[in-house]
């Protein structure tokens, strides 16, 4: 068929020496269980997108899972997704996708909230199933490390569990703004202030009852070890990508410290009594949340690209931290 009559969309596509290319592709229609989506916008996941590039990889990489977009075409079988809904789903940085109708690779977007609000869905997701497994009580010290935009969600999760103080260190004060804007009661940047010294005098010498590390350098994992109390909590939430140190236990052996990691994808995605909050639930909620002005998602927000400036975009968070954080493409 000459390509002129096929429906062509674009897709970015990470080569496996980290050249980014701006391809087209033939659209399909959706199969049986499926739908076809109209991109909007999508959001970029920093961590997981720089992070699968510093992987040494043989084939291309289709980057993105945060896409907000409109279905223009349903397979057979679909009963809960109709033309013209607008959704929220797993699907990469592409002007379509194709994504299977079930309930956790879509969610819909509430009316009042905009596409590119909803983008936002699914790394909230991930910060909600992060301080859920976190067990926050009331009346805690928190401190989160990193705060890029899971960590700021995080954050703004944190702020709404009734902790006393909740401290968030980054290496960007533009970034410690918006924390503080969003919830922190203290911000510090370890590059200007002693920060051991500094959450001693803030917490009374009593220490931090719990840390999230939402940064993904295992480098802050000593420091995590320092800061939290005896019998403290220390969260992994940002992925490490194998990143590896070396690490003195000590401090976590004398402190009788518990260590938690947590990775969004293992949280279920059937239901049960004991535990019905599923990953479909947690996005369902986080739009829910952006709907009912519960979480601010445009205030993390510094940059809206036309896809294709989507290496621009990746350069930005990789050498200007201190200028971007939430990147949105555009599609339309």
């Amino acid at each position: 068929m000459d390509k002129r009559n096929r429906s062509m969309g674009t897709q970015i596509i990470v080569k496996p020496d980290d050249t980014i290319a701006v391809e087209d592709f033939e659209i399909g229609q959706p199969d049986c269980g499926e739908v076809l989506i109209e991109t909007v916008s999508t959001l970029i996941s920093a961590g997981t997108e720089l992070g699968t590039q510093e992987q040494t990889r043989i084939n291309d990489f289709a980057p993105g899972y945060s896409n907000a977009g409109q279905i223009i075409a349903v397979g057979q079988d679909i009963k809960d997704y109709a033309v013209g809904d607008r959704v929220l789903s797993l699907g990469r940085h592409a002007t379509h996708v194709t994504v299977p109708a079930t309930v956790q690779s879509l969610a819909v977007i509430p009316n009042d909230v905009t596409f590119d609000q909803g983008t936002y869905g699914v790394l909230g997701s991930v910060s909600l199933h992060g301080v859920r497994r976190a067990k926050v009580e009331l009346g805690e010290f928190v401190v989160i490390t990193g705060m890029g935009l899971v960590g700021q969600l995080a954050l703004q999760l944190v702020s709404q569990t009734g902790c006393e103080i909740l401290i968030a260190l980054d290496l960007s004060d533009r970034r410690l703004e918006v924390a503080k804007d969003s919830g922190a009661t203290h911000v510090l940047n370890p590059q200007h202030a002693d920060v051991c010294s500094e959450i001693n005098r803030i917490t009374a010498g009593r220490g931090i009852d719990l840390v999230i590390e939402a940064s993904g350098y295992p480098e802050l994992l000593p420091v995590a070890f320092q800061l939290a109390r005896i019998g403290g909590r220390v969260m992994l939430l940002g992925s490490i990508w194998h990143r590896k140190i070396e690490v003195d236990f000590m401090d976590f052996h004398e402190k009788e410290l518990t260590l938690m990691g947590c990775h969004q994808p293992k949280c279920p995605t059937t239901s049960t009594h004991h535990f019905p909050w599923t990953q479909q639930y947690n996005r369902r909620q986080i739009l829910k949340m952006i709907s009912h002005n519960q979480l601010d998602v445009d205030g993390l927000t510094t940059h809206r690209f036309p896809c294709r400036q989507i290496a621009e975009a990746y350069r930005l968070l990789r050498d200007e931290r201190d200028k971007s954080l939430g990147i949105l493409l555009s599609w339309n």
